[in-house]
């Protein structure tokens, strides 16, 4: 058996922290901009978020160019199997008047621009899994 140094060990772990803080980044930032209020085409903290608005905001921030509307970033992004989505990736839903996304920050929680109560966390109960697409990667 090969022994591994302890600078090996450190590099392989800060490999592992490195693949994992753009993921940390988008949580974090989502979740501070919770109580922001909506605003229809809004994708800034001063003019409030539309649900596409807040996810193109997040990653922008975090250095990662995804579309601005939530077809495209649906189009465009990987698709996940349930099994695969991690915190930072995204989560489309569809309903009658089109499709919505939040932000997956872990737990069973998403952060998303809620056209009646703003940037809010929220759990995915029945009602968000009833309507659920599929999960979008970019990271």
């Amino acid at each position: 058996m090969k022994k591994i140094g302890i600078v090996s060990v450190l590099f392989i772990l800060a490999g592992c922290w490195v693949r994992e803080l753009p993921r940390n980044q988008i949580v974090e930032r989502a979740l501070s901009l919770v109580g922001s209020p909506y605003k229809y085409g809004g994708a800034s903290p001063e003019e409030g978020f539309d649900c596409s608005g807040l996810v193109y905001y997040v990653y922008r921030k975090s250095g990662i160019e995804v579309p601005r509307t939530a077809k495209e970033q649906f189009r465009r992004g990987r698709k996940l199997r349930l099994s695969s989505i991690r915190p930072g990736d995204l989560l489309f839903f569809r309903f009658r008047r089109g499709l919505h996304v939040g932000i997956f920050v872990g737990r069973g929680y998403m952060v998303h621009a809620s056209p009646q109560r703003g940037v809010v966390k929220e759990r995915l109960v029945k009602y968000w899994r009833k309507h659920f697409l599929k999960g979008v990667g970019y990271l």
